[in-house]
């Protein structure tokens, strides 16, 4: 395919690059330089997510991801502020694309696990990622984590 004919001629032409005059660190390497323009082809003509190119999200996707992470954010608020072993504590939640995050301060172990497992039974809920800062207290604590809130506790 050196004549220039054919799917690397066309790729040459787009490219304007030839591929038996490219030197990397002074020895020839035709794979390599086909494999470049191969790539930056399927890039130009496929649109390459890594150019931003990728999937866009509509509008309305984006307004129904915001609206399920509030509600994610809404019920995680209530199990903590509902949990008498998390009164005393100043926990804040986040939530981005159904992630939770916890920042704040709890009085011992119990606590810091009753704060992440409210979190986690919350329907929607990927992933809960713990930044708080861990006080002494108890190593256990009564926690009624395993309550329904919200419209699950009214079969919808």
């Amino acid at each position: 395919m050196t004549d220039g004919t054919g799917w690397m001629g066309a790729i040459r032409s787009m490219t304007r690059v030839r591929v038996d005059t490219m030197v990397i660190g002074r020895r020839r390497t035709r794979a390599w330089a086909r494999r470049a323009m191969l790539a930056a082809a399927a890039c130009s003509l496929g649109g390459c997510a890594l150019f931003g190119g990728g999937k866009k999200e509509s509008p309305q996707a984006i307004a129904q991801k915001a609206a399920e992470d509030t509600r994610i954010r809404g019920e995680v608020e209530g199990r903590v502020a509902a949990e008498p072993s998390l009164s005393a504590a100043r926990l804040r939640v986040d939530v981005h694309d159904r992630e939770v995050s916890l920042y704040g301060s709890v009085a011992g172990m119990g606590a810091l696990h009753c704060a992440t497992a409210n979190a986690e039974l919350v329907q929607g809920v990927r992933l809960v990622i713990d930044h708080t800062e861990l006080l002494p207290g108890p190593a256990t604590a009564p926690c009624r984590s395993p309550r329904v809130f919200g419209a699950r506790a009214s079969g919808a």
